[in-house]
């Protein structure tokens, strides 16, 4: 990771779920892969419909670099902090993000408090969440070029330096290609490339 931009999180493998009971009450906790608030809204209509006989579906997610601002909760009809909230901070313990989180109780007669339900909210996520596995994501910044062909091994060779990706190349009297670096290490990669290019080609971010 670079100490300049930091470029890599963790995201969970796959879908979990985990059910417990508590005090009569029934919790089933699932994780799932998301990349934005969309994604998370669609998975919980989703389980809201599977499971529409539950008392509460309560939530949280989580996208982009851990610590952002990329992230919701919701109590869904439960005291405020006691469900969503709980969730969330299982996530942050998890150390993953791309990820949401709903949880699904069906009321048991039994009440269990706000400390209660925090803990119950908040352990039954923990314990689906260190189920679910993990792999590295990686930022990355696209930048924008347009070379000479003659150039075309020396951009190559900057960009497998720098961990750059290939995007869409066109191909005409000048290249036009799409490199995406780690966030981390993108400016070094436009300063080399700028060096190379001595005002024969051109290069932005879009």
């Amino acid at each position: 990771m670079s100490a300049e931009t930091p470029d890599r999180y963790w995201a969970p493998v796959g879908p979990v779920h985990v059910e417990e009971r508590v005090e009569r009450s029934r919790f089933l906790a699932l994780v799932e892969p998301v990349s934005d608030a969309a994604g998370a809204a669609s998975f919980l209509a989703t389980v809201r419909a599977a499971h529409h006989k539950a008392t509460h579906h309560c939530s949280a997610w989580r996208a982009g670099l851990p610590g952002g601002s990329a992230w919701g909760a919701a109590d869904d009809g439960e005291p405020s902090g006691s469900a969503g909230l709980p969730i969330l901070k299982a996530i942050e313990g998890s150390g993953l993000s791309d990820v949401a989180v709903v949880v699904v109780r069906w009321y048991g007669g039994v009440k269990l408090g706000t400390g209660g339900l925090v803990r119950a909210y908040g352990g039954v996520a923990a314990r689906a969440l260190a189920l679910a596995g993990r792999r590295e994501q990686v930022l990355r910044r696209p930048l924008a070029l347009r070379f000479p062909p003659s150039l075309m091994t020396q951009v190559k060779r900057l960009a497998h330096l720098h961990d750059a990706t290939e995007g869409p190349l066109t191909r005409g009297q000048d290249l036009q290609w799409i490199l995406l670096p780690p966030a981390g290490r993108a400016q070094a990669l436009e300063s080399a490339l700028r060096a190379l290019f001595q005002g024969k080609g051109e290069l932005w971010w879009p």
